[in-house]
């Protein structure tokens, strides 16, 4: 009989101990403004521009980005970003580095987790890149600028871990895809044959700040 009613009591404590520490455990509160400020950096994966006749590689590299967005739904969020970044050049014999830009809006889809500082999300977005350069002739003294842009739709996915209500860190995956068909030399527009699709891979990390 001891050996019964210690039992039981040993459950009942451990029971009592369980609710207590859940009541204790803190409750984390999610951000209840409807802005969001973002600003952020970024590693650019190499891209490729090629058509039947030319081709311009680059190497991986280093930016930074802003956003701003509006929070329609506690879950979905409206934005719209800039993103630059230096790109060496990937072709043999050739040196310098290339900007890439994405000026971009889009749409995140956020899954809450209860109880948890991370917040998962995924999203989509549309938006114009380009790559440009100015490329030197030093035989002759002269230079002349060299852009190649279009439209570019992607998806992202990423997660928050909020700090507090108003500032979480942010880390995240985006690709892009389209064709930069717009390219001109010395701001004279060239043809292109067969152009391909360039795809672009961006990592980010940062902090969103929500005023």
């Amino acid at each position: 009989m001891q050996r019964i009613i210690l039992a039981v009591l040993a459950t009942s404590f451990g029971l009592a101990g369980s609710a207590q520490a859940q009541r204790h455990q803190p409750v984390v509160q999610h951000p209840s403004s409807r802005w969001v400020l973002n600003g952020h950096s970024t590693m650019a994966m190499g891209a490729n521009v090629e058509d039947a006749f030319n081709q311009i590689k680059t190497s991986s590299g280093l930016g930074a980005g802003v956003e701003v967005g509006y929070r329609i739904t506690p879950r979905l969020l409206a934005y719209a970003g800039l993103d630059i970044n230096k790109q060496p050049v990937d072709i043999d014999g050739l040196d310098g580095d290339l900007g890439l830009t994405h000026l971009e809006a889009g749409a995140r889809l956020s899954f809450p987790i209860q109880r948890s500082k991370f917040m998962p999300y995924v999203g989509a977005w549309v938006g114009r890149r380009s790559l440009s350069t100015t490329l030197d002739d030093f035989d002759t003294g002269t230079s002349a600028d060299l852009t190649m842009s279009g439209m570019a739709a992607g998806a992202s996915g990423g997660v928050q871990m909020f700090l507090s209500p108003k500032l979480a860190l942010d880390g995240g995956l985006s690709i892009g895809m389209g064709k930069m068909s717009d390219i001109k030399y010395d701001h004279q527009t060239q043809p292109t044959q067969s152009l391909q699709n360039t795809t672009t891979t961006r990592i980010r990390f940062g902090a969103n700040w929500y005023p």
